[in-house]
């Protein structure tokens, strides 16, 4: 095609060429060559000026465009020919987005470029800047934990606040929880909002979140004033139900963990039942426990912690013992037997969770001094850290170290009757003479201090400041329920073995609403 015209453009140009040439009556020879065509010295003068004519054409049109153009987003207000005959004031009263002012063409808000030729009058209306969308920013976490020696004022310096700042958070927070409860690898949640007020997203510290348990926790914020405030909040958690029962093979803890049960609801089991139950010596393969017990859940569905047990069922050599939650009409909350009996006593036959009987009451070849000595207690093998509990309400004696002991606490329950415990790692906080403990509460942890060969509890039972076989002494009995209560019981009784067996009937781990 561009050599079609080429040719064309060429034959046209010859044509005039000799045309002109004949007019001014000059030989042909002159103005051609041999094969007939024109002397290239008279073609030039034409092809430069049709270049030259081609440009200016080319301008023009370029000009023109420029005159009527619009930019794609502009408003277009056209005067004296336009056919709608329109003038420029008129189109701002019908569009007032022109002019802050309808009907005002001339508005200072309004930037317009005119150009007029001939009689055409164009106003070209620049096209408002678009707004920019702020980007909205998640907010974001940082979680800290406290190193071994470490305190929350020195976690939040680390993290990046001033020494005022961290300073100011910890006294906020005195009120609701004692930064000195804080352990080791503890987590030390902060959250981090965007703040918009400079136009564009910038992360401010907006809450510190402590958990003092499962459920609930500490929060520190910054009010309007900028003084940092505590408070305690609570996850919101729903509470379900679920049932379990386990085949003892081994030992019951063992056992129950096999089977799915919850640790934590094996560790109160076992508490429950420790009064009448030596975990040690009672147990033997083939017996069997049920439990119904509670979990708290967060709205996920997720498990927050382990709530009470309900109702249990231990089979021991052949025997039922089964044990009801119940709340009496004064508010106390206990464990009761069918028949209402309380299954609590005066003192715990176990007051160590998962430990193995290493050494009984009696005469013994001395582990440590090798000759036949009386073993004036009993003897936990556990491992360390293990915690120990007090076998019943009473007041401290003796807290600290004594003798071949190592780290010692006696406890004098009543008049004639004690418990002692040997050999701890450490002392619970706050243990001291004269401390008030009640049955269950953690006195101390397992070690091996004294004379000792290995991480174990040494529990005794002294009777008049004797030491007694604790598997021999007589034990008064736990309350037991009468009248309205008693038949209160029982309907709490009969309902919590029909939710029992409702859920094994369908599946070991169904809720209820």
């Amino acid at each position: 095609m561009i050599e079609f015209l080429k040719n064309m453009v060429m034959n046209v140009v010859q044509a005039v060429v000799k045309y002109i040439f004949m007019m001014v009556s000059l030989r042909n020879r002159y103005i051609t060559n041999r094969k007939g065509r024109i002397r290239f010295r008279y073609i030039m003068p034409f092809i430069v000026l049709a270049v030259v004519f081609t440009a200016y054409l080319l301008g023009a049109l370029i000009d023109f465009s420029k005159l009527t153009a619009v930019e794609p987003n502009s408003k277009v207000i056209a005067g004296y020919n336009d056919p709608q005959g329109v003038s420029a004031d008129m189109a701002y009263a019908q569009d007032p987005s022109l002019s802050a002012q309808s009907g005002n063409a001339h508005d200072d808000n309004v930037s317009a470029l005119q150009e007029v030729t001939g009689d055409i009058a164009v106003a070209m209306i620049a096209p408002a800047p678009e707004k920019k969308e702020i980007v909205r920013l998640k907010p974001k976490e940082s979680i800290l934990k406290l190193g071994k020696g470490g305190t929350l004022t020195g976690v939040l310096d680390d993290a990046g606040f001033t020494k005022g700042e961290a300073y100011k958070m910890v006294q906020a927070m005195q009120a609701d929880y004692d930064p000195r409860d804080l352990k080791v690898g503890q987590e030390i949640h902060i959250r981090y909002d965007a703040n918009y007020s400079s136009g564009k997203g910038v992360y401010e510290f907006s809450e510190m979140v402590i958990h003092k348990n499962p459920i609930d926790y500490v929060s520190v914020v910054m009010d309007a004033q900028g003084q940092y405030k505590s408070s305690v909040k609570k996850i919101p958690v729903e509470k379900k139900l679920y049932s379990g029962d386990a085949n003892i093979e081994v030992s019951l803890y063992g056992s129950s963990l096999k089977a799915g049960i919850p640790e934590s609801v094996i560790a109160d089991l076992i508490y429950i039942y420790s009064w009448d139950v030596d975990f040690q010596r009672d147990i033997r393969q083939g017996d069997q426990v049920d439990v119904l017990y509670e979990q708290l859940e967060d709205k996920d569905g997720k498990k927050v912690a382990s709530g009470d047990i309900l109702y249990a069922r231990l089979n021991v050599n052949g025997e039922d013992i089964p044990v009801y939650r119940y709340e009496r009409s004064n508010g106390d909350v206990d464990y009761y037997t069918i028949d209402g009996r309380s299954v609590r006593k005066a003192l715990m036959k176990t007051p160590i969770d998962g430990a193995r009987l290493s050494s009984g009451f009696g005469m013994r070849k001395h582990p440590v001094l090798g000759y036949g000595k009386m073993h004036k207690g009993i003897d936990f093998a556990a491992p360390r850290g293990t915690p120990i509990y007090a076998a019943g309400d009473g007041t401290l004696e003796y807290a600290g170290r004594f003798s071949s002991y190592g780290n010692y606490i006696r406890i004098r329950h009543n008049s004639s009757l004690k418990t002692a415990y040997a050999h701890m790692n450490n002392l619970a906080k706050g243990m001291s003479v004269g401390k008030r403990v009640k049955q269950g509460q953690i006195i101390g942890y397992v070690g091996t201090t004294g004379r000792s060969t290995g991480p174990h509890l040494h529990y005794e039972v002294l009777k008049n400041n004797v030491q007694v076989n604790p598997k021999n002494l007589k034990l008064p009995q736990g309350d037991t329920l009468k009248g309205d209560e008693l038949a209160r019981f029982k309907t709490k009784a009969a309902k919590l073995d029909k939710q029992y067996s409702s859920l094994r009937s369908a599946d070991p781990l169904v809720a209820y609403q």
